[in-house]
């Protein structure tokens, strides 16, 4: 049988040039390894060889390779030894030229350096990748390829003790060559001049706008600086406001104070983390500079400027986000635009400025830029130096949502960029807040239950994230107040690695989610709940009934309403309600005109009687006598004990 195939298309032009943007956009990005991923592709183009692949990289991350003298290289020795061969004599024992390498292996001496060699196809060759090998070269000059080969030569194991200064040599090497690779690369795939970011700012802004001497740069640490990982993140931070033109403070715990100085750092003890922010603060009002308190974690600052989604939907704000202009700015030009923002908005003046809490602002582009009581991350912040406003030492973590809570009830306001976000991580690095998270959440249940004490009323459980809280401030609108997103995860990936990171990769997306009608059988969804005088014993449901008193059915369980039982989640579901109903604690009265209908009662889906009288539970009084349906409706859930029937009127 002859299988008929439908005719193929051909690309159209559109296709075609979307392909092509997508992979120059892949090119141009660059990182911390992009001048090694350069020096790699520059020495297989001068090899010749046709059967190897070859990547793109840019023009000026090609050129940097090529210039950049290899004493800046973390492949040169950190040591060189009298008599041995120098690193630009390199050959391996055929005679091929060695290059010196853009990274180091963790465990090399200091006296020993790595390089990378072309090589030569062999019968065992497959074609697509090699055409690289990186050797490793003993003081001595003759050089390896593995390391128990290298372990052979050197006579003894090697460990990542021995590699140790080498590694701390190369964090500090790519975050200085990726940082200035960036700023040279530009807009196209790199950071953005300050002066970008400035001209969004109207002239009455800009006369507001401090200078970088005005900053007072407050990195808060703990137990980071004897890891490879958090030493990398240091200098990642470190790097991005030395380049910038200013030098921050690291204000650590005092057992890591000197691993923080051995990097090089200007670390003084600052203590716990409410202690340590606490310090920071005193120390810029004495000063009297901004506070500017950062994590150490943080890789990059984005702003996104372009006009909102015609459309509140998550495809309009989704296609918003993707439209807009895209700036990747330094740390110092973003703490010097929120401050004039704060500095120069109309009363009352905020002293707490900050950015948005996820790595994606998609969902900001159906509201305003910039909101004045909303949650500030404590992750990036900056506060006046006229704030008395100080964290709470008794909170161990969420202690920036009452710091923020503290300065709206304060001072009125506060003033947060919802259109620039951080790449970040969190939950999955080592030391510093997240030694004080515990497997069980009780730390967070516990700092949760501070935060409800001291502001009730403002924090709800996020139905998405187990022990973490929304926030709301009094009377600000539902839909434009929630601070916590139900559907996309900070940054850096839920590693808060979040960020995974990366606390939310700067691209993810709103997801969507669909809410399904809730299902209430016979009880009409206008009704509105109403607290009963009876006395509840339990907490958890003390606390539901507190949740769903004033509001309608329809309001209850069109979405998510929960509470808190036994140090658990819980939805409040209908048959809770009808629990509730049943015991007494909650009834039902008439919400809106003309939604009680004939046939059914309010109490729990009793149904009525010809008569109109509803069956009523044990211990509930009766409807009088030729009472109408909605009369006996209201009537029979009025609660236990109240023996007087509510006027209610139906259309």
């Amino acid at each position: 049988l002859k299988v008929r195939r439908p005719p193929q298309r051909a690309p159209s032009a559109v296709c075609d040039a979307m392909k092509g943007m997508k992979k120059m956009a892949r090119g141009t990005r660059v990182n911390r390894t992009s001048l090694r991923t350069a020096l790699l592709s520059n020495l297989k183009k001068h090899g010749g060889r046709k059967d190897i692949k070859i990547r793109d990289v840019t023009r000026i991350a090609s050129r940097s390779s090529e210039e950049t003298p290899i004493e800046e290289r973390a492949g040169f020795p950190l040591k060189l030894t009298t008599g041995g061969l120098h690193p630009k004599d390199w050959v391996t024992a055929n005679g091929v030229k060695i290059h010196v390498d853009y990274s180091r292996a963790s465990w090399l001496p200091d006296d020993w350096g790595q390089g990378v060699k072309q090589t030569q196809p062999t019968s065992h060759s497959t074609g697509g990748g090699g055409g690289i090998l990186t050797t490793y070269v003993a003081p001595d000059g003759k050089s390896f390829f593995h390391k128990a080969t290298s372990e052979q030569h050197a006579g003894r194991p090697l460990t990542i003790e021995d590699g140790w200064n080498g590694q701390v040599r190369l964090a500090k090497l790519q975050a200085r060559q990726g940082l200035r690779l960036a700023y040279a690369q530009g807009t196209c795939g790199g950071l953005d001049k300050d002066e970008s970011l400035f001209k969004l700012l109207a002239p009455a802004e800009r006369r507001c706008l401090p200078s970088k001497d005005e900053l007072h740069v407050c990195c808060v640490s703990a137990r980071r600086a004897a890891k490879l990982e958090g030493v990398r993140d240091i200098f990642t931070v470190e790097t991005q406001f030395q380049e910038a033109g200013v030098c921050p403070t690291w204000y650590v715990d005092e057992a890591s104070l000197q691993d923080y100085r051995a990097l090089g750092l200007r670390a003084v003890v600052g203590g716990k983390l409410t202690e340590a922010r606490n310090r920071a603060l005193r120390d810029a009002r004495a000063k009297g500079k901004i506070c500017v308190q950062v994590s150490d974690d943080i890789s990059a600052w984005e702003y996104r400027d372009g006009p909102n989604a015609k459309v509140r939907s998550d495809d309009a704000m989704n296609a918003a986000h993707a439209a807009a202009r895209r700036l990747i700015v330094s740390p110092v030009a973003a703490s010097r635009f929120i401050v004039a923002k704060m500095r120069a908005c109309p009363d009352p003046k905020p002293k707490l400025g900050g950015v948005y809490m996820l790595g994606s602002c998609s969902r900001t582009f159906a509201s305003d830029a910039f909101s004045r009581q909303h949650f500030i991350l404590g992750d990036f912040c900056v506060i006046e130096p006229s704030s008395t406003v100080r964290f709470d030492p008794v909170m161990k973590l969420k202690e920036d949502y009452d710091f923020t809570c503290s300065h709206i009830a304060k001072y009125g306001s506060v003033m947060r960029c919802n259109r620039m976000t951080l790449c970040v991580k969190h939950y999955s690095n080592t030391g510093g807040a997240c030694t004080n998270r515990d497997k069980k959440g009780e730390e967070e249940r516990r700092n949760i239950a501070i935060l409800n004490a001291k502001w009730p009323g403002v924090f709800r459980a996020n139905p998405k994230r187990k022990n973490e809280v929304i926030m709301r401030w009094r009377g600000t609108v539902p839909e434009e107040a929630d601070d916590g997103d139900d559907v996309v995860e900070r940054s850096s990936g839920r590693s808060r690695k979040v960020a995974t990171s990366t606390r939310v990769a700067a691209t993810s997306k709103v997801k969507r989610t669909v809410v399904k009608a809730p299902n209430l059988g016979d009880l009409p969804p206008g009704a509105r709940i109403k607290r009963t005088d009876k006395v509840v014993t339990s907490p958890h449901i003390a606390s539901r009934c507190r949740k769903v008193t004033g509001k309608t059915l329809n309001d209850v369980f069109s979405k998510a309403t929960t509470y808190s039982k036994s140090g658990k989640t819980c939805s409040y579901s209908i048959s809770d309600l009808k629990y509730d109903l049943q015991r007494g604690y909650l009834s039902l009265t008439a919400g809106v005109r003309g939604e009680a209908q004939e046939g059914t009662a309010l109490s729990a889906g009793v149904p009525l009687s010809a008569r109109g009288s509803a069956a009523p539970l044990a211990g509930w009084p009766r409807p009088p006598a030729g009472a109408s349906a909605g009369q006996a409706l209201i009537f029979s859930s009025g609660g236990a004990g109240r023996g007087e029937a509510e006027q209610a009127h139906f259309g």
